[in-house]
């Protein structure tokens, strides 16, 4: 479902409900399901997600960005988005040579199971397995034989997709953490981001804690990367860790500076007096 390409900014006609062009920043919830057997695919609904069997308790269920233009959708799922407002909803149907392609009978393979064991796979029916680099499912063993299917596990299905525009982003700040926020969002929340922009320079405040994610140099990597994409006159970005102490320890730090010594010149200056 998702791809990669050059956007142009955002307009807004004066007067006008905001639409959707090329270059558009915005948060989207969905729910995706095949229209054969109404099974739910993917969402960013959680009711949904509990609904369908697929909530993962280590996913955030939430509006996604999207980039009208960027390629993360079809281009036939996308034509349909930009007639759509901010607040509106939509259902749109997408066949299957508008979303994965029909089913290629030329992509069924059958080898032998012996093939299988030396690669250290034991065949099950519908496990998805990976053979010189492609993935397949196991439709069938028996008979010494197994047969794989490497057509897209979507291929043939006719997509339904339920859309709700949640909000279209236009300060260049709200854009900019949320193009912080899909590199992060497994370690932080949009309000732990802070972004500010002055002229040609962008700087992005986040908690200390960040130092601790796995593999933060590749997220800091595509972080810069997306800026430099859509905002291609920075000339500068600078990253800052912040910590901020919780109320009762900086109190309890403003009373332990008040030192005994300090005290007694007190006590002897009144006395003097």
């Amino acid at each position: 479902m998702y791809k990669s390409t050059c956007v142009i900014p955002i307009g807004e006609v004066e007067g006008l409900p905001m639409t959707l062009k090329k270059g558009a920043f915005i948060l989207m919830e969905y729910t995706v399901y095949s229209k054969d057997d109404h099974k739910i695919i993917d969402t960013t609904v959680e009711e949904k997600a509990k609904e369908g069997g697929i909530f993962n308790e280590n996913s955030k269920y939430e509006p996604e960005l999207v980039i009208i233009g960027e390629g993360m959708l079809f281009k036939s799922l996308e034509e349909e988005l930009v007639k759509l407002k901010e607040g509106e909803t939509a259902t749109i149907e997408l066949p299957p040579e508008k979303a994965f392609g029909k089913r290629d009978p030329s992509k069924i393979r059958i080898i032998s199971a012996r093939e299988l064991s030396r690669r250290g796979i034991i065949p099950r029916v519908n496990e998805e397995v990976e053979i010189n680099g492609q993935r397949a499912i196991i439709r069938s063993v028996g008979g010494g034989r197994v047969t794989l299917d490497f057509n897209h596990p979507l291929a043939g299905k006719t997509l339904v997709y339920n859309i709700k525009i949640v909000k279209i982003l236009k300060e260049p700040s709200e854009k900019l953490r949320e193009l912080v926020y899909r590199w992060l969002k497994r370690a932080l929340s949009r309000k732990d981001i802070k972004v500010r922009v002055r002229e040609k320079v962008i700087t992005i405040i986040l908690p200390i804690r960040i130092l601790s994610v796995e593999n933060l140099g590749i997220a800091i990597r595509g972080i810069i990367r997306d800026i430099q994409r859509y905002f291609p006159n920075v000339e500068k970005i600078i990253f800052r860790e912040e910590y901020e102490f919780p109320r009762k320890e900086v109190e309890r730090e403003r009373k332990q500076d008040r030192s005994p010594k300090d005290t007694s010149k007190i006590e002897e200056e009144s006395s003097k007096s």
